[in-house]
């Protein structure tokens, strides 16, 4: 966590993650299954209804585990995809390690490759979630949910035989309703950063966010709720960070300990009050709703999933860009940087748009800052950043 004198408000979720790899080891030993999944359209709700414990492994932000990965795939490749075969082929990393098998959803052509690699040179099995590339919030095109349901439907049968349990309706409702809550918890904590005033920062919820993708989630949801309860007892007070520039931050994906650019940007002058990426506050927003106890938590998951804000690998920019722009207009943000990793198409392909958006409705600047976790990035991102808060400053 962040210094900011908040030790003590997240010592115990700290304390409970250190132990994690202890209890995932034990847990193997009885039996229990490990699955890992890399991107958030995997519904960790199904997870945890098969008896499986679900990490999500997004680590990144460390150059070595990225040159590793580039036996599989191509130098010029997203640093993530690259770092997701990596972190396996070092043998280092002990989530990597721990999982039994992983689900990889059809999202980017580069993780795609990700399942072929892990069956063929890992000996892992992988679980494969077709995602549907048609956004369709108006409901106009009613094959999209079809299919996505059916896939669903698909991943259920497969990893209840992979358990070795039948994944019951009613294990689902019951996952659906721990997922929601820890959803809820966090969306609570997304908010206090937008207080200038919040004795806890952006970057602190993001890596309380991370924390979650690889404790068990009932525990996970118990500290959450400790956290909770120590923020509603202190009393807002002045900050520092109250007088620095108020920023949004969006783009690919932030890794667990990639966070070198945050701390440019704090060191900087910037603030970072809110965000737009999917291991932030993105895809917390929406919760899976059954509605009665005959509903079908299928319906309801892939009513979640597919309707969610929609991945830039899907239609529907107007949808992304309203989104952004309503983030930055909530925050009050004076800037936004655009976070992108070099050769993450989906993400880059957007930037103009959203560059000109945010011009034209708020009236405020968009940086880019590409990065390929490569250290030779910090100097040229740090001297961008500098230029781009002063130019705020200098314009209030």
């Amino acid at each position: 966590m962040s210094e900011n004198n908040n030790d003590g408000l997240v010592s115990s979720l700290t304390k409970r993650l250190e132990e994690e790899p202890a209890r995932i080891a034990e847990a193997k030993k009885s039996g229990k299954k490990v699955l890992g999944y890399f991107c958030p359209y995997a519904p960790e709700e199904i997870i945890i209804a098969a008896g499986m414990i679900p990490v999500r492994l997004a680590f990144g932000g460390e150059l070595e585990p990225k040159s590793s990965g580039e036996q599989f795939l191509k130098s010029h490749t997203c640093p993530y995809a690259l770092s997701c075969l990596g972190y396996k082929a070092e043998s280092k990393n002990f989530y990597y390690n721990a999982v039994d098998a992983i689900c990889v959803a059809y999202t980017c052509d580069n993780m795609k490759r990700n399942q072929e690699y892990w069956e063929r040179y890992f000996g892992k099995p992988v679980f494969t979630l077709g995602v549907p590339h048609t956004h369709d919030r108006f409901r106009s095109r009613p094959q999209a949910i079809k299919y996505f349901k059916n896939e669903l439907e698909l991943l259920r049968s497969k990893l209840g035989e992979f358990s070795g349990r039948e994944i019951k309706n009613g294990d689902i409702r019951k996952a659906i309703v721990l997922c929601n809550s820890i959803r809820e918890k966090l969306r609570k904590l997304f908010e206090y950063p937008l207080n200038g005033q919040s004795s806890v920062k952006w970057i602190d919820v993001l890596k309380i966010s991370h924390a979650g993708f690889l404790m068990d989630r009932d525990d996970y949801l118990s500290e959450l709720k400790n956290i909770e309860k120590d923020l509603s007892g202190k009393r807002p007070e002045a900050t520092p960070d109250d007088k620095k520039i108020r920023l949004v931050i969006c783009g690919s994906i932030i890794g667990i300990g990639d966070y070198n650019v945050l701390d440019i940007i704090n060191q900087a002058g910037g603030n970072i009050i809110a965000d737009n990426v999917c291991t932030g506050a993105m895809f917390y927003r929406k919760n899976a709703t059954i509605f009665g106890i005959m509903g079908d938590p299928i319906d309801a998951l892939a009513e979640r999933y597919l309707y969610n804000v929609p991945c830039p690998c899907m239609m529907d920019l107007a949808k992304r860009l309203s989104r952004i722009i309503k983030v930055a207009r909530d925050s009050k943000a004076q800037g936004v940087i655009y976070y992108n990793l070099k050769y993450c198409d989906p993400w880059r392909a957007e930037f103009g748009f959203i560059k000109e958006n945010l011009r034209n409705e708020l009236n405020i600047p968009t940086l880019l800052i590409e990065t390929e976790y490569s250290p030779a990035d910090v100097g040229t991102t740090r001297t961008k950043i500098e230029a781009f808060i002063e130019m705020i400053t200098e314009g209030k």
